[in-house]
């Protein structure tokens, strides 16, 4: 056989077997596999780069194939829907050069095409309420954690209090769970092209994902956060909510460019390592800091913090 044909294929049994074990294991660990999950999409993504583009296809394909095997159909779409298109994506506008931003932003779009079409398609095969389903599958956690606090022995004011903290916090993510699962999308997207990086460093892949510290979000999008402002004062309930909506994506957006601000100033000044992760702990615990962080990338429209005459006066 030839050795390159040998070397794909192993590398599509090698790249389908890790995407198939990272995907089991989110669907059968409670809460710990929300991290094997996370990185579904990265050996596809890998091989890709390193083999071209069919081996990173293939890889979806047999992985799909496996999965198929061992879990039920609904698993299995989940799976295409949330790793399998982003691993192609990604893998795609990467070997195209369009380095990490853009290929995040291209591939979470294709990703909420495809979610919105094959929900479209769903609900009108089925007749089924999508959101309602979603509000009954909401209540459902609710309903489950409670019993779980309480068998912990959690009772009385205790367990009224946090029922309603629970029931708060749903009816929240009943309001804004396109916006949370397009910011889901591109955080997993993120952390695949974080590990990528890291592993294409040592194994001499090549990869272009672009100087984070450089990046910025287009100018005009600055005038859709606005308008999404506004909106948010209309009373009528579809435009308040689609205003909501996409100001959650876009103040996650420019969150995304206060980072790249803030990384700038730690590489400038040299500023240690512990401080680095203590800032970085900071923005995870504390909402007031991330706030204060994507204030910071809207205002880095005017301001420019990051240009060289900028540096100097400092």
């Amino acid at each position: 056989m030839n050795p390159a044909l040998h070397g794909r294929i192993l590398d599509v049994v090698k790249g389908s077997v890790a995407t198939a074990a990272l995907f089991l294991a989110f669907m059968s660990l409670p809460v710990f596999g929300l991290i094997p999950g996370f990185f579904a999409p990265a050996p596809g993504v890998y091989y890709a780069l390193k083999q071209g583009r069919g081996t990173g296809f293939a890889i979806v394909v047999a992985a799909a194939a496996l999965l198929g095997v061992v879990v039920d159909p609904s698993a299995l779409v989940v799976y295409l829907l949330q790793a399998g298109i982003i691993a192609l994506a990604l893998s795609e506008f990467l070997i195209r050069l369009k380095g990490g931003a853009r290929s995040i932003v291209y591939a979470v779009a294709i990703n909420l095409v495809a979610i919105a079409a094959a929900a479209a398609l769903y609900g009108y095969v089925t007749g089924a309420d999508l959101h309602a389903k979603v509000i009954k599958g909401v209540e459902a956690s609710i309903t489950q954690t409670a019993s779980l606090y309480q068998k912990a022995g959690i009772t009385g004011d205790e367990l009224k209090a946090l029922n309603e903290s629970m029931h708060q916090a749903g009816a929240l993510i009943v309001t804004i769970y396109p916006a949370l699962v397009t910011v889901a999308l591109g955080l997993v997207a993120a952390l695949n092209l974080m590990l990528l990086a890291l592993v294409c460093s040592r194994t001499r892949v090549p990869v272009y994902l672009g100087d984070f510290r450089k990046y910025r979000n287009p100018e005009p999008l600055v005038w859709l956060l606005i308008a999404a402002g506004f909106g948010m004062l209309v009373q009528e309930s579809l435009v308040h909510l689609a205003a909501l909506n996409v100001l959650i994506v876009l103040c996650t957006l420019y969150l995304v460019q206060g980072c790249s601000v803030v990384s700038h100033f730690f590489n400038t000044f040299k500023v240690p390592s512990f401080v680095r992760l203590f800032v970085c702990l900071l923005l995870i615990l504390q909402p007031f800091m991330a706030l204060a962080v994507a204030a910071l990338g809207i205002f880095d429209l005017w301001g420019d913090f990051r240009s060289p005459n900028k540096q100097q006066n400092l």
